[in-house]
């Protein structure tokens, strides 16, 4: 078996698993040029999967990625969906047989305060809720969670910012919001979600991850974040004030390639189908915080989610 670490790129890490991509349909959210989920699915092109099919909220920013997919291979499926993973309504909309589903979209850390047209803090809907539904409604249809599938979420380490305020999700309806504050909740909303996931599918062949890809200033995700150096140095004393006060590990910077290859290695390597398990730097990540795994908030999280979304799940 190949070893891979943080340096490895998408490219190689596909083509040691290749086998593993053929014939299968995958569906990505979040697949607008540019992004990691973008660069995912231009990179399994190089694979012959049966199909790849992008969500993603403007049609414009994915023609890019479908175009590239086609010309790297003309025998491949590429189909773009209009989802405004803020708006349950579009959600449900999906139908279709899925082999590997990687819940990628999202934003990150706006200043101001926003919600979806459901009155939900934007972060939350869009970077957790919206996949809570997509995927429940999948697996409660049978598109995907059948024997050798895998449920990928894309994670983040910044999950560290923020518990999830059960009781106050919209930060007292913007009054205390802080940017970072609410990517923290969004990310620990995802990490107890994949929690719940992996418990509840337990006795099927189903793998169940959450990757964090790194940090790389290539991901249009970073952009509004980045541009502003004062912002981030905020998260960064959040991080160490959370911390108690002890510096953080240095964090590497990462190429949209390596960023791309840790979420492949997540969704291709039979290695990490221990369900549940969270992929950090391309291996199992076991130092993760009590209150993102901790069963009873991921309880009282998936019947908020029921509640928010309308609709009641059972796995």
């Amino acid at each position: 078996m190949a070893a891979f670490n943080i340096d490895s790129k998408d490219i190689d890490i596909l083509k040691h698993f290749t086998n593993n991509a053929t014939g299968k349909t995958f569906l990505i959210t979040g697949a607008s040029d540019g992004g990691i989920g973008a660069q995912v699915a231009k990179t399994l092109a190089h694979a012959s999967p049966k199909l790849l099919i992008l969500l993603g909220r403007t049609a414009s920013k994915i023609a890019p990625v479908v175009e590239t997919i086609k010309k790297t291979n003309p025998t491949i499926g590429a189909h773009f969906i209009k989802v405004d993973f803020s708006a349950f309504e579009e959600v449900k909309e999906l139908t279709d047989r899925v082999h590997v589903l990687i819940n990628n979209a999202g934003i990150m850390a706006p200043k101001e305060f926003c919600t979806s047209e459901d009155g939900v803090e934007s972060q939350f809907a869009a970077c957790y809720l919206g996949h809570f539904l997509l995927t429940n409604l999948l697996l409660e249809a049978g598109m995907v969670g059948r024997d050798g599938d895998t449920i990928v979420n894309v994670g983040s380490l910044v999950y560290q910012l923020g518990e999830v305020q059960l009781d106050d999700i919209n930060f007292q309806d913007g009054k205390t919001y802080h940017g970072w504050k609410a990517y923290g909740q969004a990310k620990t909303a995802l990490n107890l979600y994949n929690c719940s996931l992996a418990s509840g599918l337990a006795q099927k062949n189903v793998a169940v991850l959450i990757a964090h890809p790194g940090v790389t200033y290539e991901s249009k995700l970073f952009e509004n974040a980045s541009a502003d150096q004062e912002y981030l140095l905020e998260a960064y004393h959040m991080a160490i004030e959370r911390n108690n006060g002890n510096p953080l590990p240095q964090q590497i910077m990462v190429s949209l390639s390596q960023a791309a290859g840790v979420v492949l290695l997540a969704a291709l390597n039979p290695a990490f189908r221990a369900s549940g398990a969270f992929i950090v730097d391309n291996k199992i990540y076991t130092e993760t915080k009590d209150y993102a795994t901790d069963p009873d908030t991921a309880q009282k999280l998936w019947e908020l989610s029921e509640k928010l979304v309308g609709q009641k799940f059972t796995l």
